[in-house]
């Protein structure tokens, strides 16, 4: 047998084996769940408002820049819970260095808007235990574990009104995300 046609086999061979075993490079490579993504993106909602991002620049132009905070790339395990179901869903399929943007429904997101998570509670009670209260401040809940903000206070009525609905509950959710690394 020639050199060339030795040659070629043994390349041929080689690719066979790589498409056989599964072998793809790093930028064919899809999101799948279990991988560790790192990605940047930016939510804004219905009303064209930014409300988050990883981008510096676009939360400064934006008035949501905070010094105390790192702007980077967000990491997380898909499919793992730690971000909602919405999102994992959207970077699956993407590969390394790919945008998009998805739009993702309340019932993905945050959940529907409930008027349940609105507590009256008795502001005296809240003065006796050193909390002052403020309309817009947050107070923490045992029974819900978790921090509600303040809507109202109605000091006539010795009342306060504490909402417990995410910020972000019962609104659509506009994405643009940006896949930057896939383990």
């Amino acid at each position: 047998m020639s050199p060339k046609k030795l040659v070629f086999i043994a390349i041929t061979a080689v690719l066979l084996a790589a498409f056989l075993a599964g072998c793809t490079s790093p930028a064919e490579r899809t999101v799948k769940a279990g991988d560790n993504v790192t990605i940047d993106y930016i939510l804004t909602t219905t009303d064209g408002k930014v409300r988050d991002t990883s981008y510096e620049q676009v939360a400064k132009d934006a008035g949501l820049y905070s010094a105390s905070r790192q702007y980077k790339p967000f990491a997380f395990e898909v499919g793992s819970g730690s971000v909602i179901e919405g999102f994992d869903e959207a970077v699956m399929g993407m590969k390394a260095g790919e945008t998009k943007n998805v739009t993702i429904s309340p019932d993905k997101a945050y959940g529907a808007y409930s008027q349940s998570l609105i507590t009256k509670e008795n502001l005296s009670e809240l003065i006796a235990a050193n909390i002052t209260p403020e309309v817009n401040g947050t107070v923490f809940s045992m029974a819900y574990m978790r921090n509600g903000r303040i809507d109202a206070i109605d000091e006539a009525n010795n009342t306060i009104y504490i909402d417990f609905n995410h910020p972000l509950a019962g609104q659509t959710l506009l994405f643009q995300i940006t896949v930057r690394t896939i383990e």
